[in-house]
């Protein structure tokens, strides 16, 4: 079996990904508020102002909460490499969840028991932010895994 080139790429943790992920933390608050807010008859203006004032509040928390440093992921040909600005690479696995040509979403994580989505990390990969490395990034993800040895 041909084993993918090694490759390293950003992810894009920035950028729409976030303007995303925000809109619909706004969202989904503003919209709980409005639903509360309705139960009581008589508001009005003083509901429609709330919500988007508790929607505003919520995407300026999240933001706070979601600002990360951009990740590189790395195949070396035999293990996935996961490394955050000043600390070290974590071994894994990378799974490709989501692929949207010049979009990827990928879930890398540590554990291979059964339960890989506990504490997985979630990597939005564009084509902008990886760069030259793009195509074998893509070779990579969609390429067979080479069998672990058992331990």
């Amino acid at each position: 079996m041909r084993v993918a080139p090694p490759v390293r790429a950003l992810s894009s943790s920035a950028g729409p990904w976030l303007s995303i992920q925000l809109g619909l933390y706004a969202l989904s608050a503003a919209v709980v508020a409005w639903w509360a807010g309705a139960q009581f008859r008589g508001l009005g203006a003083w509901l429609a102002f709330g919500s988007v004032v508790l929607g505003l509040v919520v995407a300026w928390v999240v933001r706070r909460v979601l600002a990360k440093p951009a990740v590189q992921l790395g195949w070396d040909g035999g293990s996935w490499r996961l490394q955050a600005p000043g600390t070290e690479e974590k071994a894994g696995r990378a799974v490709l969840m989501l692929d949207l040509g010049a979009w990827m979403l990928v879930r890398f994580s540590e554990r291979d028991d059964g339960w890989p989505w506990l504490g997985a990390v979630w990597l939005p990969m564009s084509r902008g932010s990886a760069a030259d490395a793009w195509p074998a990034l893509r070779v990579a993800l969609h390429a067979p895994q080479p069998a672990q040895p058992a331990a």
